[in-house]
């Protein structure tokens, strides 16, 4: 991909040239695709996966598979969700004292939209905690 050398020479001032080329080179790779998985519905992918270090369900796809044909994913077994977002859910497990400090606690989410860090809370506070989900 070609970035707009206006987009370039601007990094170069902001973050210096080593960072900016460095920016510039990650942006012309393929992004990478994850999922979290759904615990109450799946608990091993079915991909060849690796595991995202800081997310108990979490895993980096080889390749990204066609998502809007599979069955597991219009049932929920699994979420679409960068692994950087996933991060949210690690922190406040921390904060909390762990994962099992976060069963069963109150979560109110006030930046909610589209769903994938409240998805992740409601499965970090299990059936007996409520998480509150507004955008």
């Amino acid at each position: 991909m070609q970035l707009p050398e206006r987009f370039v020479e601007r990094m170069k001032c902001e973050l210096g040239e080593e960072e900016a080329m460095a920016l510039c080179e990650a942006l012309a790779t393929e992004p990478t695709t994850s999922v979290r998985l759904n615990p109450q519905k799946m608990t091993q992918p079915k991909w060849e996966a690796q595991k995202v270090g800081w997310s108990r369900w979490g895993y980096l796809l080889p390749e990204r598979p066609s998502f809007t044909l599979d069955a597991y994913f219009h049932a929920g077994a699994y979420y679409v969700q960068e692994a950087s977002s996933q991060f949210a859910g690690y922190i406040m497990s921390q904060a909390l004292g762990g994962e099992q400090a976060c069963e069963g606690r109150y979560i109110l989410d006030m930046c909610a939209a589209p769903g994938g860090k409240s998805t992740h809370y409601a499965t970090l506070v299990g059936e007996s905690g409520l998480v509150v989900a507004n955008e």
